[in-house]
């Protein structure tokens, strides 16, 4: 039998650099993540918003992420 795969929703998760922590030194990094993103969204199109919703924040965006996932199936 054939494999059928089948497409989930994607996610999308930003990152950011939120300054250094005053004990240690080191950097602060959170993120935000997304859901329910088409997984037929093309990657220009993501990184497009996830530029316009960093736009917002005060924090420097380090990273974008989109998450794909599939469901495998006969």
């Amino acid at each position: 039998m054939a494999v059928v795969v089948t497409k989930n929703l994607s996610g999308l998760k930003l990152r950011y650099d939120c300054g250094k922590d005053d004990e240690t030194g080191k950097s602060i990094v959170k993120s935000k993540t997304y859901a329910n993103i088409s997984p037929d969204a093309l990657d220009q199109d993501v990184y497009d918003v996830a530029t316009i919703i960093s736009s917002l924040q005060s924090n420097t965006l380090l990273s974008v992420s989109k998450i794909d996932t599939n469901t495998l199936s006969e």
